[in-house]
């Protein structure tokens, strides 16, 4: 018997980028849901960077997302 999580019944976390509405648009929605409740930041980082890479930005190979801690004297 396959036991299943009911919380991965419904996503976590859904990024949506909806189609421009104009006649230039590719006219096409991106949809990512998380379902895991449970990602590391890092993880979380790579669902972003694909998230961005999937709605048309360019990250180089030598790119990524990060998080910084700025440290002021």
């Amino acid at each position: 018997m396959v036991q299943t999580k009911p919380a991965l019944d419904k996503p976590y976390i859904t990024l949506i980028c909806n189609p421009y509405e104009y006649e230039s648009s590719v006219n096409k929605r991106v949809t990512i849901e998380v379902m895991e409740k449970d990602l590391s930041r890092d993880d979380m980082l790579e669902v972003f960077e694909n998230f961005m890479k999937a709605i048309g930005y360019h990250i180089d190979e030598k790119e990524r997302l990060d998080i910084v801690w700025d440290v002021e004297d």
